[in-house]
């Protein structure tokens, strides 16, 4: 009696079929995880970027409120020239990628800050550099109370000097 060539069990027909499709699977999981990655990084950089932008923003209000000498302002008025210039001093040493427009108020000083920020990956998704613009305002210092003349020191408030 001869026996012929039994036909495989379905179970192992079902692993032949299956054998070696485990790797596309890893290959796609492993682009979808670069992919998630590279938009995570790009995401992150244009966060910072918007960060590092508004930091320049309010620096350069800082330095043009710094620019308003209390003295001048309340009477013959504050020219426009020197907080502008002041904002553009700090700007032109710390942010030269930053364009701005200074507003000087009655009782503010804004700003309004723009450039084109580099991406991380940005290329990857079509857009190798990122447009942010960021605004600051501030008011200048007013002491209370403070007396805008000079006082020349008195002879007794000067510190003793010994002598040997």
């Amino acid at each position: 009696m001869t026996r012929e060539c039994e036909a495989p069990l379905p179970v192992e027909a079902e692993a032949e079929r299956d054998r070696g499709s485990i790797t596309p699977l890893v290959i796609g999981m492993f682009v979808c995880l670069l992919i998630l990655t590279a938009g995570v990084t790009a995401a992150g950089s244009a966060f910072l970027s918007g960060q590092r932008l508004q930091r320049l923003c309010d620096g350069a209000v800082a330095a043009a409120v710094g620019a308003v000498d209390p003295a001048r302002s309340s009477a013959s008025g504050v020219r426009v020239a020197d907080p502008i210039a002041a904002a553009n001093q700090y700007l032109g040493v710390r942010g030269p990628d930053v364009g701005a427009v200074i507003t000087v108020g009655q009782n503010t000083i804004s700003a309004r800050c723009t450039n084109q920020a580099p991406i991380t990956f940005g290329a990857l998704f079509g857009s190798p550099t990122l447009t942010r613009t960021v605004t600051s305002t501030s008011q200048p210092i007013r002491r209370l109370g403070a007396s805008l003349t000079m006082e020349a020191p008195s002879v007794n408030a000067l510190p003793e000097r010994k002598t040997l």
